[in-house]
């Protein structure tokens, strides 16, 4: 057993005290367990996995002393959220920045998501937020020097909210950076009812106070994560009238790109596991995930979703938007595609370098991969062969 109590006794030194039990704490004993059986970590991977559970345990405690210092926000609405998920790697990241551009829709920030708490209740003010956020991400950049050409993020940027889930240690980010089979095996499938109720009460908490802002503020959230797709039926439940927007790119580049992006991750926190183990996993998870939002599609009768191709999210941003406000039962309208334009011109794809792979690489088969993904291949094909 690990000794999560220390962990819990660091962060309340700097949080305060917990009134009662600490939430989720079974599922943080469940990954520093994992991770340090079968993690191989090394010293940086050890005080990263340290630091990330402290981290997180900090923010669940300050999210819970706000929420009980303002019940009200249990009341708050979230009307028509878009949420943009796929398999990793199929351009959720590039449609994510795209419907940022649009200011009626409020995104995620990287800096709020280290933190999400609104900075005007007594904490740090966003200037310091957002000045810790540069921090981290330099840190880590120098850590893994070769990720910014694998994802792009900054400070003030869009980012995955896939980070809340980690206020609740329920995160595909996790299953990433470390090889913690246990944890992994549980994520899988796990129903994760009560993380996506936090996740969504997070959401409130950012959300702006009804009342309060001008009707031209940002009102309509626009969430991204591909930790999601695996867990349609939890996001569903906890973010009602949501529509769910699904990137489709063809499971063999998808795949071989996620291992990629999970080696990495791994060689810096740990002995990294062979690469065959990566595209084991790589396939596993992916496979899970995909076939599980199969089944939540078909229990929903295909209502509230939109499905973007991933060479035509590349190739032509603009059109991609045009189907994706389509299926939003909105135009974008001639500013939004115009900044659409100008986007794409400023972010040309591979702006970091290029991020190289290939399946063989991972001990993977084109046939393998085929086969693993057989029922969601025969049903959209034509969009990932487009």
């Amino acid at each position: 057993m690990s000794d999560i109590g220390a962990l819990v006794d660091e962060a309340a030194a700097r949080a305060g005290p917990w009134p009662g039990e600490v939430p989720f704490a079974d599922t943080l004993e469940l990954l520093v367990d994992s991770c340090r059986a079968t993690g191989g970590l090394n010293a940086i991977g050890a005080q990263v996995l340290h630091k990330a559970a402290v981290r997180h345990l900090r923010n669940l405690r300050e999210l819970q002393a706000h929420v009980d210092d303002h019940p009200e926000i249990a009341g708050r609405r979230i009307d028509s959220p878009v949420v943009v998920t796929g398999l990793p790697r199929t351009g959720t990241t590039l449609l994510h920045n795209l419907l940022a551009l649009d200011p009626v829709h409020r995104v995620l920030r990287f800096w709020e998501a280290l933190h999400p708490i609104p900075p005007s209740h007594g904490g740090p003010s966003a200037e310091t937020l957002q000045a810790q956020a540069e921090r981290w991400l330099d840190g880590f950049h120098r850590l893994v020097p070769t990720f910014r050409a694998i994802h792009r993020a900054t400070a003030t940027g869009p980012e995955e909210c896939d980070a809340l889930l980690q206020n609740s240690f329920a995160s595909q980010h996790f299953d990433d950076m470390f090889d913690a089979e246990r944890y992994s095996a549980w994520l899988a499938t796990a129903p994760l009812r009560l993380e996506y109720q936090h996740y969504a009460l997070q959401l409130r908490v950012l959300s702006p106070v009804p009342g309060a802002t001008s009707t031209t503020s940002p009102r309509t959230w626009a969430l991204k994560s591909p930790s999601h797709l695996g867990h349609l039926d939890a996001l569903l439940d906890a973010l009602p009238g949501a529509t769910v927007v699904i990137c489709h790119r063809h499971p063999r580049q998808a795949v071989a790109s996620y291992a990629s992006l999970i080696q990495t991750l791994r060689r810096a926190y740990g002995d990294a596991a062979s690469p065959a183990a990566i595209g084991r996993q790589a396939l596993a998870r992916a496979a899970t995930a995909m076939q599980r939002a199969l089944d939540v599609r078909d229990a929903t009768e295909e209502s509230g979703f939109v499905d973007v191709p991933y060479p035509v999210l590349v190739h032509d941003p603009v059109a991609a938007m045009r189907a994706v406000y389509e299926g939003l039962g909105r135009p974008a309208g001639a500013e939004v595609e115009e900044r659409v334009r100008h986007w794409a011109l400023a972010n040309p794809q591979h702006q970091h370098g290029p991020h190289r792979y290939d399946l063989g690489r991972f001990g993977l088969t084109d046939a393998a991969v085929d086969a693993a993904f057989s029922p969601y291949l025969e049903r959209f094909g034509p969009l990932v062969d487009a």
